[in-house]
C-alpha cells in the first residue's frame, strides 16, 4: 500500500470539532489522485486517450472520529483494473489507530461513444504490471 499525509484543517469538522463523514470522500479523493499521478497515469492522462472514469461505488466503515488538527496517513492500494479502477483504503490517526476503511470503484468510459469498457487501456495495464 502507498501512504500519503494529510491534516484535519478546521472547514473539515463540524462544531464538535470532529470531522464530517462526507470529507473522508476528499481524504480519499487526494490520495488516489496522489497515487495515480505517482503511477504516471494521472486523470488528464485518462482524459487525453479519450477514457474518464467516474466512480460508481464507494463503501465506508468509520471505526473512531478524527478531530481538527489531527494528521492523518492515508494507504491506497489498486486491487483490481478490469473492468473497473478498484481501490482499497485506510486512513490512520496521528496515534497509529485506523479510523475508517473504504473501497471505491471506478468505470472506465470511453468517451467518443460514452460506453462502458470491460477491458482496461492498454497503456494502464502495462503501468500496473506488478502492482496487483
Amino acid at each position: 500500500m502507498k501512504s500519503y499525509k494529510s491534516k484535519v484543517e478546521f472547514y473539515d469538522v463540524d462544531s464538535m470539532n470532529v470531522v464530517w463523514h462526507g470529507n473522508y470522500v476528499k481524504f480519499i479523493e487526494q490520495a488516489r489522485c496522489a497515487f495515480l499521478s505517482e503511477l504516471g497515469y494521472d486523470y488528464e492522462d485518462m482524459k487525453n486517450d479519450g477514457y474518464a472514469y467516474p466512480v460508481a461505488k464507494m463503501d465506508f466503515k468509520f471505526i473512531a472520529p478524527l478531530f481538527f488538527k489531527d494528521e492523518i496517513e492515508i494507504k491506497v492500494k489498486l486491487i483490481e483494473v478490469e473492468s473497473f479502477l478498484k481501490f482499497k483504503y485506510e486512513i490512520y490517526n496521528q496515534n497509529g489507530q485506523k479510523v475508517c476503511v473504504a473501497t471505491t470503484s471506478q468505470a472506465c468510459v470511453k468517451m467518443s461513444n460514452l460506453q462502458t469498457q470491460f477491458s482496461a487501456p492498454n497503456k494502464l495495464k502495462e503501468l500496473v504490471k506488478g502492482i496487483i
